[in-house]
């Protein structure tokens, strides 16, 4: 679109239709220059543009499994959109209540099985290192846990090996398997006969093994949570911005093999999960201190 000689032409295009920011003809020769004079009204306009194309991008990109933290995003190993009656056949009941209705699944624990509702991907695959994506809600639950194991590794309860759990304010994760759940630890610390100094002493052996992150997130509402796992790291996303950082030697295990969700409580509402296999980023080492430093612990 041209506009008349020293005009403005707001419709990113030049005079002469080529694609670009303000600009205008020279009144003298009538030649295409680029016009600095924007008023503020318009620069405010450009910079909320700006600013839009720029959000919705990286929202996009998390959307489909894009970069985020340590993990770039290979092979799709699963994918739920929960939109059937029951859990079966992608997923294998444990204990609880599973209640799926509109794509999202309710889950529920129940009283009497004194344990959380829990149910793991079937068929199990083995894995190593993934970025697993799903959106959450707490409907009067105490947490949700995301549960990785591995079914054939002995020195650790049930086999497990991490968890990333959300909780009302909190993001909270763990290296289960040189932590809480390491067989000498859990079996001391189940033990009547293990004192309170003893249990205090084994919390501060493997404090390092967790770490809790404070979030301003309302979990009673729906939000997209993204775990990142690569060799002994793992980083926590809520919404596309990080939540949670740990770096725990156990998170290295190569021979991971179930993943699932624990529920604690009344009640948590899951949708849309999505599970990839993953690589180191290449460029992680560069952009990790900015990451840990915007995670208020």
């Amino acid at each position: 679109m041209k506009g008349a000689a020293g005009s403005y032409v707001f419709v990113g295009q030049d005079p002469d239709g080529v694609p670009g920011g303000a600009f205008g003809r020279d009144p003298g020769t009538g030649s295409p220059e680029v016009r600095l004079g924007v008023g503020i009204g318009d620069l405010q306009m450009i910079r909320l543009s700006i600013l839009s194309v720029i959000a919705c991008w990286a929202g996009s990109v998390l959307a489909v499994g894009g970069q985020a933290g340590p993990a770039t995003p290979g092979k799709l190993l699963f994918e739920d959109d929960f939109a059937r009656s029951e859990m079966a056949p992608k997923w294998k009941v444990g204990k609880g209540m599973f209640e799926l209705k509109d794509g999202v699944v309710t889950v529920s624990e129940n009283p009497d099985d004194h344990h959380g509702a829990y149910a793991y991907v079937k068929p199990s695959f083995t894995f190593k290192d993934i970025v697993v994506e799903y959106s959450a809600r707490l409907d009067g639950s105490r947490a949700c846990h995301l549960m990785i194991n591995d079914s054939t590794y002995k020195e650790a309860h049930a086999g497990h090996i991490l968890r990333a759990t959300i909780l009302p304010g909190k993001v909270d994760l763990a290296d289960y398997k040189f932590g809480a759940m390491k067989n000498d630890v859990f079996d001391k610390m189940k033990d009547p006969k293990t004192t309170d100094e003893e249990k205090k002493t084994l919390r501060e052996s493997i404090k390092d093994k967790s770490a809790v992150f404070k979030v301003d997130a309302d979990f009673a509402q729906w939000h997209a949570i993204r775990v990142e796992i690569v060799g002994d790291e793992m980083l926590a996303s809520v919404d596309g911005k990080p939540a949670g950082y740990l770096k725990s030697k156990g998170l290295d295990h190569a021979t991971k093999n179930a993943i699932g969700f624990e529920v604690g409580g009344k009640a948590s509402c899951l949708k849309a999960m999505k599970v990839w296999e993953a690589t180191a980023s290449p460029d992680w080492s560069s952009r990790r201190d900015a990451f840990v430093a915007a995670i208020r612990k």
